[in-house]
């Protein structure tokens, strides 16, 4: 995890960046992915991220995106912002 990433994801969320348009949560038995559609205003446009069947995806297309890291951090799901201790 780079530390980077995590400053930034949690600045965005700090400064009211993330506007999260839905998310629905994966099923208890796993037969159902979860579901996030976020955008997050950065320094020079805004990024949507998505969670779908195929994963996190950004329209940054950074391999380390702080813009996933983020939502992925208001959201509650597991990712490059939360400490490697923290637990759900």
């Amino acid at each position: 995890m780079s530390a980077d990433v995590r400053s930034q994801a949690c600045a965005y969320a700090r400064n009211g960046s993330i506007s999260v348009v839905s998310a629905t949560p994966a099923s208890e038995d796993g037969r159902q992915a979860g579901h996030v559609i976020a955008y997050v205003a950065g320094q020079s446009r805004t990024y949507q991220v998505t969670l779908g069947k195929r994963g996190w995806s950004c329209t940054c297309e950074e391999p380390d995106c702080p813009h996933s890291a983020a939502v992925q951090l208001v959201t509650g799901h597991d990712g490059l912002a939360r400490k490697p201790r923290e637990s759900r």
